[in-house]
């Protein structure tokens, strides 16, 4: 009985494969439909599912309906006149279930090929992982990361892990869909195997930070720094980490080198111009007389990487309102030190130092705010300035831009 059931499921096999020949040789689609029949019988009995032979044929069979598929696919975009676009519209929209049910057949069949007999059938392979490839390309180009994503990793693992442009974009397209797991494997992969870019190690710390690791992130990004140690934007994800955690001065150094090895870098100078901004403004208060010289410093040196900041690039909204506020604050400092002065010498020289940096404040928050018009920090800022000068008119004409 079980002979008589072993020959029947291998005719089937044979069956499908005289099938197939026939839609090869005329590309009658209803022979390849009665080609999958005949394998489906086959496949799904215990006595020949795990047969080479059968596995094969289930292998062409279903390459055939995914290319037979792909050709559906290309008639309903054939007015895109683009070539490129068209191609991309193809694999894009072509389903991948029977390129991945061919797969996983030539897979098994290489696996139970003991003898090597059909080893150039299941060479298919490789083509099966170039349309993945292509199907992960078309559905990224679309912004369809999550589809995107598993036709990358089954390419990926088609090309036995070598490929690293699959394992990149496997890697992008699992940080946009929000899979952050798998984002962070594949990126810790291209690190591990010496594929890592700066941009990489950015990459791969924010998807710690979205998996809510901090630790694991920062030790990523000191690793990061160490292999990269002159690159600007790692060491400015750490500024603004440690700004956060106000501990500005333990990335100075790191900013200092940073600098001189980019000496015309714009980020750097405002990254490095903000830190000693935030140590000033954190002393603004202190009666502390050795403070109230560190403040200084800071404010000093603020102001000297804001101006280079605005000597690279005269139009930085930032570093406009950023050295605005810098003047101004300066100014609030100086204004409230002439206000507890009983010298009325010592006084005066004071509110005139206070009024100076008033004055220095505003045409850079006033060309800030052309920069940015309607931003309401820099109109407060603004009003307060003209406020302390005793420009009526202009505050008055700020109030009124205030209430709109």
């Amino acid at each position: 009985m079980n002979f008589c059931l072993l020959h029947a499921q291998k005719s089937k096999g044979f069956d499908a494969q005289s099938y197939l020949k026939d839609y090869n040789a005329t590309q009658d689609v209803t022979s390849l439909h009665h080609a999958k029949e005949s394998i489906d019988i086959a496949a799904e009995n215990a006595e020949t599912k795990d047969n080479p032979f059968i596995l094969v044929t289930k292998g062409q069979v279903y390459m055939a309906l995914y290319e037979e598929a792909k050709k559906a696919t290309e008639k309903t975009v054939a007015s895109v006149t683009d070539e490129q676009k068209r191609a991309l519209a193809v694999y894009e929209n072509t389903p991948t279930n029977d390129l991945e049910i061919a797969y996983q057949a030539f897979l098994k069949a290489k696996q139970v090929d003991v003898k090597g007999k059909y080893s150039d059938d299941t060479k298919t392979i490789t083509t099966i992982g170039m349309y993945f490839d292509y199907s992960g390309r078309a559905k990224f180009n679309a912004q369809r990361f999550a589809e995107a994503l598993p036709a990358f990793e089954r390419a990926y693992e088609i090309s036995n892990n070598t490929d690293t442009t699959v394992l990149y974009l496997a890697a992008v397209s699992a940080d946009y869909s929000g899979n952050y797991s798998k984002a962070k494997e594949y990126y810790t992969k291209m690190v591990d195997t010496k594929q890592a870019r700066p941009s990489t190690y950015t990459s791969l710390v924010n998807t710690y930070f979205a998996l809510k690791d901090t630790a694991g992130g920062m030790a990523t990004l000191k690793k990061g720094i160490q292999e990269f140690p002159a690159n600007a934007n790692l060491l400015l994800m750490e500024v603004n980490y440690y700004l956060k955690q106000n501990k500005g001065e333990e990335v100075l150094d790191g900013l200092n080198t940073a600098i001189t090895a980019n000496p015309n870098n714009v980020s750097l100078f405002l990254a490095r111009g903000n830190v000693h901004d935030n140590i000033a403004t954190h002393l603004m208060t202190t009666t502390d007389a050795v403070k109230q010289k560190q403040w200084e410093a800071s404010v000093n040196a603020a102001e000297t990487d804001y101006l280079k900041v605005l000597a690279l690039d005269s139009n930085n909204y930032y570093a406009l309102f950023n050295l605005g506020i810098l003047y101004f604050n300066k100014g609030v400092v100086l204004n409230n030190k002439a206000n507890n002065e009983a010298d009325n010498l010592k006084f005066k020289a004071m509110n005139t130092q206070a009024n100076d940096n008033f004055k220095k404040s505003m045409p850079l928050l006033e060309k800030a705010l052309k920069e940015l018009p309607g931003d309401r920090n820099l109109m407060v800022a603004l009003k307060q300035v003209y406020a302390r000068l005793e420009l009526t008119d202009k505050q008055k004409m700020m109030d009124e831009k205030l209430k709109r």
